[in-house]
């Protein structure tokens, strides 16, 4: 859940473009199909349902699955159920993991003498079925006179992008893939993205922490986990003209992804690819955590996804802990220097723990308190 840019259009614009196929969606007998195949259902309507198989990867039979059910569903959203013969777990599955009783949620409110601060944690990829949120959180944006996200892409001119991420993302002149990695590093690679109808050759010119992010947001994806449903869009989609704050600027988080020594990054690529097999559990238990307000929980699978040697450990501090400073700043900078209410969403790994944008505000000396789920805002 930490890689959060490279191939996020391109998942939006697979699933924009595919067309119903009545026949791929009558196909009866899922368990006799082809791979690379999906199931996608609507929890609301029994009715609807999408099947693709025969795929070139298993984002894109995702991708169809999903595109088809929606083409047939009366009432509420769809999700993908299965990915080749794995399960998938549902958002009904999900939410009856979480507690009935009230408990607190990834929301905080902080107040000084002349503005308040929603400080919201944010996960990036959703399935649509698991909205509405909770409550809470859409009564705090209502109440909000700005937005607050980590980085507004919107913002930037698709050229102006599309250039930042070749600045960032290659290699530089004169080194591959196949002269950077080891060759068993090289061989891993490359197998599983055979597996997804695609070759390493395509990929040469990328940095190896771009391509383990394109990698993992691909994986999500395909799970039914995808950018245009993350927390980011559900609230830009609700602005209604309110201005949007960036928390900190895309070159800052670029580097910081692209920062590590080329043997960190290899190893980041090499561990994206043995986690394709069993992040779907980890993501699952991330959601419920998340939905629960159970920080601990949230944290330990995070910490789990993101691998748990001394070199791993570094690059996540540099990614979670080192930034939670500047952007305590800024949320502080929100308090003492605006008047109103403004509605921040972070990442909600930068909210945990005693280093986490939370403790530091109340560091600071600004007194933040929990909002629960049976809470009125």
């Amino acid at each position: 859940m930490r890689r959060l840019f490279a191939i996020a259009a391109l998942a939006a614009a697979a699933i924009a473009s595919v067309a119903a196929d009545p026949v791929a969606s009558n196909v009866a007998d899922y368990a006799t199909l082809p791979a690379h195949k999906a199931l996608a259902t609507a929890p609301s309507d029994a009715s609807a349902r999408g099947i693709a198989f025969a795929e070139s990867s298993d984002e894109v039979a995702s991708a169809n699955a999903f595109a088809r059910c929606a083409a047939t569903a009366r009432v509420g959203a769809c999700e993908i159920a299965r990915v080749d013969d794995a399960a998938v777990a549902t958002a009904d599955s999900m939410r009856a993991k979480v507690p009935r009783s009230p408990h607190p949620l990834f929301l905080w409110k902080f107040e000084s003498k002349t503005a308040t601060v929603y400080l919201a944690g944010s996960v990036h990829v959703m399935k649509p079925t698991l909205y509405p949120l909770p409550s809470q959180f859409d009564a705090a944006f209502a109440k909000a006179d700005r937005l607050v996200i980590e980085v507004n892409t919107d913002a930037i001119a698709p050229d102006a992008l599309s250039e930042k991420v070749r600045a960032y993302a290659l290699l530089p002149s004169g080194q591959t893939l196949t002269t950077v990695l080891k060759p068993e590093a090289l061989a891993s690679v490359g197998t599983y993205l055979t597996s997804q109808g695609a070759s390493i050759d395509a990929f040469s010119a990328l940095k190896p922490a771009m391509l383990a992010t394109e990698l993992a947001v691909s994986r999500l994806s395909a799970l039914g986990y995808m950018p245009q449903f993350g927390l980011e869009e559900h609230f830009k989609d609700g602005l209604a003209g309110r201005p949007v704050f960036e928390l900190e600027t895309i070159d800052e988080q670029f580097a910081v992804l692209t920062s590590p020594p080329m043997a960190v990054q290899e190893q980041m690529l090499v561990e994206t690819v043995d986690q394709m097999s069993t992040i779907e559990p980890i993501v699952t238990g991330m959601v419920v955590a998340w939905l629960s307000g159970d920080e601990r929980e949230f944290r330990r699978l995070f910490d789990l996804e993101n691998g748990d040697s001394p070199d791993m450990r570094a690059f996540s501090r540099k990614l979670i802990e080192d930034r939670n400073v500047a952007m305590a700043d800024k949320v502080a900078g929100y308090l003492t220097n605006l008047s109103g209410t403004t509605f921040v969403l972070v990442g909600s790994a930068h909210l945990t723990g005693p280093e986490g944008v939370v403790a530091l505000l109340e560091a600071r000396g600004f007194r933040g308190r929990r909002v629960n789920s049976n809470d009125t805002i």
